[in-house]
């Protein structure tokens, strides 16, 4: 048992993601989002908390996030730190991070463009991710698969968030604040 359990604490996954978003917003209104930290993080599946770390000269986050894969729940506590940033097309991060138990770990980097096409935002993202520990042990399919399901979950909330309704309501008080 002790040997299964170092085999699968050895174990490692390299995934690459690639996937891409049209939204009915202008690129500055789709860049104001992306840089609105908790705004963001409330429409990522999966988010339970993000906590800016007061580090001088770096802007970084500590995030706290969970889901379930397979057989495996799992919560991790990473750090987000944003490496690159061109307004208002590009922004590069870097994430690394593990559960509570250390079982699994993850390092990586997010790359995400935008780009402005007729009167929407195309929305790039290119991941690359390391998995180590059981949580690779899964393979590559599984964790692509879910990965894709957070995406497009990832995907209605941002388009929700643009809706013509939505900003309406953002911007005009209800009936019941107007009595």
């Amino acid at each position: 048992m002790r040997r299964g359990r170092m085999r699968d604490a050895r174990a490692t996954m390299l995934l690459k993601i690639s996937e891409e978003l049209n939204l009915d917003a202008s690129l500055e209104d789709v860049w104001r989002l992306l840089r609105d930290t908790p705004r963001l993080a409330g429409l990522l599946p999966g988010v339970e908390r993000v906590t800016p770390l007061n580090e001088p000269g770096v802007e970084a986050y500590q995030v706290k996030a969970g889901d379930k894969i397979g057989p495996f729940k799992v919560a991790l506590n990473m750090e987000i730190l944003l490496a690159e940033t061109q307004a208002p097309s590009f922004l590069k991060a870097s994430v690394k991070g593990a559960d509570s138990i250390g079982l699994n770990r993850v390092t990586g980097s997010l790359r995400v463009t935008l780009s402005p096409v007729a009167s929407s935002t195309r929305m790039q993202f290119e991941v690359d991710i390391e998995i180590l520990g059981k949580l690779a042990t899964l393979g590559a399919v599984p964790i692509r698969r879910r990965a894709t399901e957070k995406f497009a979950e990832f995907a209605r909330n941002v388009q929700a968030h643009f809706a013509p309704d939505v900003r309406a309501n953002l911007r005009t008080p209800s009936t019941k604040d107007r009595r």
